[in-house]
Parts: structure tokens; sequence; C-alpha cells
């Protein structure tokens, strides 16, 4: 199967045009998109600091992307391109209510979260939650391990019919199983032929390395690859990694695992066959090469710093 893949592109009209564009220019038979599918927006974001800010602002932006650009967009796409698969999982910065009035909206566009699937002779597994951080979007957030604890958080947020709601004792975190017990059953057995779609990456790999150099992704989900060892891994969240660690792709023993990067003014997506996915790799932005490493560009590392710096000065308690 011919494939496009590309994560974490947050609400940009620029970038899902250019994702769709390169699906057809490589004659793509199935666009994975892997997490963080909507805008994370705050119309009063300084609100922040004093606790005052409208979350409800921000799933309401998210349901207006959805309706106004994404579902109707995606859906002239699929009736054009009848033959083309759009599979996706959601991502930590994607409100639960919104993931779910998406896939009410867009049915044909398969949603893979927690769910082992066979199209067009391929099996797909699809896992969308990620270990916890200080950002206030709880709903596909978990403990990496039953034996992990949470993260403490000024706005440990979960959205509901209701609205927008506060985890009450971190229960986001120990009312939920962790990743380790999610991912159990999703056992693939046709190894040689699965795909596997995260939005985390897994631990220590290179496809999870900040702008400070350290290692943020999941031990449980690098665990499953291993023991599973699906033909290829896709994972995004850590926009950086690629520039960071000098690498998008890496082996765990013969899965390939890949995680493209994320750029918010050029679209960093990957193609691949899914018989052959070695020969037939090819990036966006790197084509059959690799960034170099440490190549962050200074404003993108400053952009990073100041991120970071927010998440531990505003967002954590």
């Amino acid at each position: 199967m011919r494939t496009v893949f590309a994560s974490d592109l947050h609400g940009r009209k620029n970038l899902y045009d250019a994702l769709l564009d390169f699906a057809l220019e490589h004659d793509s038979d199935c666009i994975i998109i892997g997490g963080d599918l909507f805008p994370t927006r705050l119309s009063a974001p300084l609100k922040l600091l004093s606790g005052n800010a409208d979350f409800n602002d921000s799933l309401r932006i998210q349901l207006e992307f959805i309706e106004s650009y994404l579902a109707p967009v995606l859906h002239a796409f699929m009736k054009k391109h009848p033959d083309i698969h759009i599979l996706y999982v959601p991502g930590n910065h994607d409100w639960r209510i919104s993931a779910e009035h998406f896939k009410k909206l867009l049915p044909r566009a398969v949603c893979m979260h927690n769910d082992v699937r066979r199209i067009a002779g391929v099996t797909f597994m699809g896992y969308g939650c990620v270990t916890d951080s200080p950002f206030w979007v709880k709903d596909y957030v978990r403990r990496d391990t039953p034996q992990s604890s949470h993260t403490e958080s000024r706005f440990p947020l979960i959205s509901t019919p209701g609205g927008i709601c506060i985890s009450e004792g971190a229960a986001y975190a120990y009312g939920n199983p962790s990743i380790e017990e999610e991912l159990r059953p999703l056992e693939v057995r046709d190894n040689d032929q699965a795909v596997c779609i995260f939005h985390c990456p897994p631990f220590a790999t290179g496809l999870d390395t900040l702008h400070d150099g350290k290692p943020i992704g999941s031990l449980s989900i690098r665990r499953y690859i291993e023991e599973n060892m699906p033909v290829i891994s896709l994972h995004g969240h850590i926009h950086e990694s690629p520039y960071m660690s000098g690498r998008y792709c890496t082996s765990i023993g013969k899965t390939l695992s890949l995680n493209p990067g994320f750029h918010p003014r050029e679209l960093h997506a990957v193609f691949f066959e899914t018989s052959d996915p070695r020969s037939t790799l090819v990036h966006k932005v790197f084509g059959k090469g690799s960034p170099g490493s440490g190549s962050l560009g200074k404003a993108d590392r400053y952009s990073c710093i100041a991120k970071a710096f927010f998440m531990k000065t505003v967002l954590m308690k």
C-alpha cells in the first residue's frame, strides 16, 4: 500500500493542504495522520497567569475548525478520490469531544485509536495516548506503566459533554489504565504486514529527543514494538526530535520506526510502501537523507525553550 504519513498538523490549513497534495503527487493509497489534529489556542492566553483562562474557548476553536475546514475538506477529497483511505489517531492536544465530533462528521475516515483492523491486505493498529506533562489537555494522557505516577499540573482538564472540567484527584491518570495496560490487548499477529500508528514515540530511540537532548518517549510503546515487531511504526509528538537527534527513522529490531517531525511553515511528512518501507521511504523535506544532529534553527530552538519555560512556570503546580 502506497502510504503518506504526517503528524502534529495542529489545525494548520497550509499543512493539511500540503499533505493532500503530497499524497496525490505520490499516487498514494492511504493517508495517515498521527495525532494533534486540531488547533490548540486560547483567545486570551495571558489569563493562564491568573488562572482565569476560558478553556471552553479552546474546545470551541477546535469544533469550529472541524466544522468549517477539516471535515468538509477531507470529505470533498475522499469523494473525489474514493480509493484513498484516510486513517488517524488523536493526540494529546486534541480534546476527546472534538475527536468524537470529527469522527461523527467524517465517518469514512478511520479513527484507529485503540483499534486493530485489516484494510486492503494490511493490518493497522493505532493508539493516540501519550505520557503525562504539565499541559492542560488530559483526555489522551496516561501513565506509562501501572507503576508510573502522574505529572502535577495547574490545569488538569478533561472534556465532557457539558464542557471542560477539572479531573479531580488526577482521575485522568489513575482512573484509566496505563499505556502498558491499554496496549496489551492490541496484539498484531501478522506482524510482517502490520503498521502501528502512535502519537507518542518510543523511549530513547532518537525519535523522542527534546530541544535539550533529553528523551521523553514511552517505555511501554517501545516494549510493545519490541514484542510485536510490526514492519513499521509511526510516531509524532516531539516536533524537534529529528533535528536534535539527527534522524527521523530508526530500527527497533526488524521494525522501521519513524517520526517525521513538525514545522509550522513546511510540511514534514514521509512516503513509503508498506510492502517494502525501507527502500521506498522518502521524507518530504529531507528526501532520502536525514537532518544533521543538533541542526534545529536558532528561532525554532528559542521557541522550544520558551515553550518549556512556559510549561514549567505557568502550567506546573
